[in-house]
Formats: structure tokens, sequence, C-alpha cells
């Protein structure tokens, strides 16, 4: 039986990215100290990562590895003051285009109006869940093969999709990005995010500063196919931020405050 709790508790997350201790305890049909127990295993297999009220899923992207938790609460505000940045770039009368991602998941809470292309059935789900009356975004779906762990469709016919139609703005995150450009993990994720690109007036990356130096096996870009990268400068970072602004590459940086 825990492990069917297990399992379900898993698939909420995927679709959700989060859900609270009273939330499981309806949908399980179980009581609060069960959950509890549920929700700390799940935490210490480094299925979820806990929070006051409930758990969420893990925020590594692919890599599907848990960092230490007082630089989880840190990297977690970080990304959300990017997508909140992010989210004022996108044209409320046009097309936006979206990739999904741990830091673009971020951005649907803070959509309430406009037109947007996901390749994200997560960011769907999650704006789905916002406004149930259909009151909110308009939103279009790719279609595709879905990639289960990383939420998103790809493959020859989201492609084709996605060169239908003429966007004003496309937001994405990256794997990785070094001084020649931007990096990505597989040439199926490539492909969805070149496709976008291209149909797209303006491409803006969000990156937090852990993207900087990341490495990943295939190139998806040079910086002159950027129009705008947002991300936050920590002493980490800040010789590289240097060096693209000295290049050309314009770049906005959000203030971390005290979250750095």
């Amino acid at each position: 039986m825990k492990k069917r709790y297990l399992e379900q508790l898993q698939r909420h997350l995927l679709l959700r990215g989060m859900i609270t201790h009273q939330s499981a305890e309806k949908m399980l049909k179980v009581s609060p100290v069960t959950v509890r127990r549920l929700f700390r295993e799940m935490a210490e297999k480094h299925l979820a990562i806990r929070f006051h009220g409930g758990i969420r899923s893990v925020d590594d992207g692919r890599t599907g590895v848990i960092g230490i938790p007082e630089r989880e609460i840190t990297e977690s505000a970080e990304k959300d003051l990017l997508a909140r940045r992010a989210a004022t770039e996108f044209d409320p009368d046009g097309l936006n285009m979206i990739h999904g991602g741990t830091t673009t998941r971020r951005i649907a809470k803070y959509l309430t109006a406009g037109t947007y292309l996901l390749d994200s059935v997560l960011i769907a789900a999650e704006l789905s869940r916002m406004y149930p009356g259909g009151d909110g975004p308009e939103v279009l779906l790719t279609a595709g093969q879905l990639d289960i762990k990383a939420g998103f469709l790809y493959g020859t016919k989201a492609q084709e999709i996605i060169r239908s139609y003429c966007a004003e703005v496309f937001v994405t995150g990256v794997r990785g990005l070094d001084r020649n450009g931007l990096l990505e993990t597989d040439d199926h994720t490539v492909g969805i995010m070149r496709a976008m690109m291209e149909s797209s007036r303006r491409t803006i990356v969000i990156a937090d500063h852990r993207k900087f130096g990341r490495k990943g096996i295939c190139r998806l870009c040079g910086w002159d196919k950027v129009d705008l990268l947002i991300t936050a400068e920590t002493p980490e970072n800040a010789e590289e931020i240097r060096f693209l602004k000295q290049a050309g590459v314009k770049i906005e940086l959000v203030p971390l405050n005290n979250h750095n």
C-alpha cells in the first residue's frame, strides 16, 4: 500500500510540481500522520523536497540531485525572481512561446493574460489549476512525444507545429552557458528550442548563476541568437558576466537582495 501511495505522490509532483499536506490527505484518503511519514520518506530518498506545509518536486532539472537545504532555498528564490522578471517581457497582444524547464515553470504564476504556445505539460497543468474557469491566458500546446521526466513535448510533429506560428517573444531556460553561447542536454531538446527561436522575433534566456560554466553535450546556439539574458550576478559568475557584456551580449541583472 505504501508503495502505491508513493507512486501517486510522485505522479502528482510530475504534473503539479508540489502538493500540500491537506491535499495529499484528500488524494490518498489517509491520516495526517501517514502523510507526514510519506513526505519524510520521499525527502530522505531524494524524491522530493519538503517545505512548511508540503513537498515539491526536486528542482535540479533532469539530474534528480538535491543540493544542500540552505542552498536549495537560495536557488529557489533566485529562480523565482528571474521568472517574475521574464514574465514582464511577454507581449500581451501577440503570441509568446515558452520552453518548459525548472525555471520557466515558475513563470506560470505570473501569467494573467495573453496567448502562449507551450511545449510543457507542466506549465499547462499549472495554468489549468490557477484558472479552472478558463478566465486566464490562452494556452496552445504543441503535439509530439512526451518526455516523461522533464514534462515537455518534442519530436518532428512538435517542431512542425511550432514553425507554423509566428511569435513575438520566446522565453527559455538552458542547461548551461559558456563564452560561446548556450548548451543543452540532447538533440531532441535542441530541436524544439531552435524551432521556437526561429519562429520568434525575440529570444530571451533566463539562467540562474549556477548555469555559468555548466556543461552540456549539445551546442544550442551562439550569443548572436540571444536578444536578452536575464540572470543574477554572484561572486561565482561575475567574471563571466563581465566577459559577456564586453562581447556585446545584452544582459539584465536581477538583484538578489537578501537571497544572495
